[in-house]
């Protein structure tokens, strides 16, 4: 089985490169950018299985980077520092398969990436993701 590839889009530099280093000893094959417009560079000329985007980030908000939800989106996983209530419904309607907020585990990023890998949302307030199922392991998000 082929490893999973992730795109990172944190521009906290050492956020991003202990979730690079983090992930990678986990199996999953990470890529990492800093802007909305790197990764949609890097988007246009790769494949990934899932996003895990920062929802501020310097040049957009990274939600602006999800689709509407269909059967072929990429998964999107969002996460903010800033007024989480701010962003939730937004990131609901946006379609992406999780959302948390700052700080948070990285044992915990990594059972939510399993989740998500699985075909699972992690939103069990949310239905924009009609392709993926609740994870029973995701409930508490």
């Amino acid at each position: 089985m082929r490893p999973k590839q992730l795109l990172v889009v944190e521009d906290n530099d050492i956020l991003r490169k202990t979730l690079e280093r983090y992930l990678s000893s986990q199996g999953i094959r990470v890529t990492s950018t800093r802007t909305v417009a790197s990764a949609r560079r890097l988007l246009s000329d790769h494949s990934y299985d899932a996003l895990l985007v920062d929802i501020n980030l310097p040049d957009d908000c990274g939600l602006d980077l999800v689709e509407p939800p269909s059967d072929s989106a990429i998964p999107v996983i969002a996460m903010t520092a800033e007024d989480p209530a701010r962003y939730k419904q937004r990131a609901c309607d946006a379609g992406v398969a999780a959302f948390f907020e700052k700080p948070f585990s990285l044992a915990e990023i990594g059972r939510i990436l399993r989740c998500v890998f699985a075909g699972h949302r992690c939103l069990p307030y949310c239905t924009q993701v009609p392709h993926m199922k609740l994870s029973p392991d995701c409930s508490r998000f």
